[in-house]
């Protein structure tokens, strides 16, 4: 296994190397923009409103439906972090 294809092939849910190349260069390309907009919302509050946080929202969907991430999650989120603290109707 080559330095290019050992990373992508590190989950429970492998990619090829250019599937993986895909996915990552698309994402980041909308990331980056979305971090640009945000940028310029602080600046003007009524363009871009919610643009940036459904951006990075939608990006940590990609990345929790891709079943590539699982170590990161149990490390960072505690589990039932989000439906205990935040998507609960109050």
């Amino acid at each position: 296994m080559s330095i290019f294809t050992k990373h992508p092939n590190d989950t429970e849910n492998p990619q090829s190397y250019w599937e993986h190349a895909v996915f990552g260069m698309t994402n980041s390309i909308k990331l980056i923009w979305a971090g640009i907009a945000g940028i310029i919302h602080a600046i003007f509050p009524f363009w871009f409103a919610f643009y940036t946080s459904s951006r990075v929202i939608k990006s940590c969907k990609k990345l929790i439906d891709s079943r590539r991430h699982k170590g990161e999650l149990r490390d960072i989120m505690p589990k039932g972090y989000l439906l205990k603290n935040h998507l609960q109707d109050k």
